[in-house]
């Protein structure tokens, strides 16, 4: 019995270690986040340029020609950035890893599996994106649905525009722009 009052007095300094330590990892929690994507993507036709530097790879293709693509897998691996600009290496701040698939059978709808490996220098850890959209649309939203690091049990929406397009050594390249909104 002599050593439960000193039991009551660690076991209320860890427990206020604790809370202190939550609510510092708390603050330091993003709200919003704002940053572009670059994506070249393959183009079959092109499959010999030897200069090609893409970041998005046909993966699977459905066994017979589909209606928008219906059935086709594409891998990704695409820098982000906080300007779209590569040039500076200060700019960046991480990738866009996953795959996308073309789910749609009556119009261009994309599927998508993304996990974003962000350091900005402020935060850093990984949040996920999962959900569906039509190409299309000038803005597509999408749930983020989890993360690692400081961006652990989030949750929120991301937005995204394509605000560049071209055909660029004859590889498709675009710039997106994204707004990232979280709560924890």
């Amino acid at each position: 019995m002599a050593y439960t009052p000193l039991l009551l007095k660690v076991l209320l300094v860890s427990v206020f270690m604790c809370s202190l330590a939550a609510r510092t990892h708390a603050n330091k929690r993003p709200s919003n986040l704002h940053f572009y994507m670059l994506i070249v993507v393959q183009n079959n036709r092109f499959l010999d340029n030897p200069n090609a530097k893409y970041t998005s790879i046909l993966t699977g293709a459905a066994p017979v020609v589909q209606p928008f693509a219906f059935a086709n897998l594409h891998t990704f691996d695409n820098p982000l950035s906080r300007k779209m600009s590569l040039e500076n290496p200060a700019d960046r701040v991480g990738r866009l890893q996953g795959w996308y698939g073309n789910c749609g059978q009556s119009e261009l709808t994309l599927c998508l599996a993304q996990t974003f490996a962000y350091d900005d220098g402020t935060y850093k850890g990984t949040f996920s994106l999962l959900g569906s959209g039509i190409a299309t649309d000038p803005v597509k939203h999408a749930p983020i649905v989890g993360g690692t690091g400081d961006f652990a049990f989030c949750r929120g929406i991301a937005s995204q525009k394509r605000v560049f397009n071209a055909y660029i050594n004859s590889e498709e390249t675009s710039w997106f722009e994204y707004n990232i909104t979280m709560k924890f």
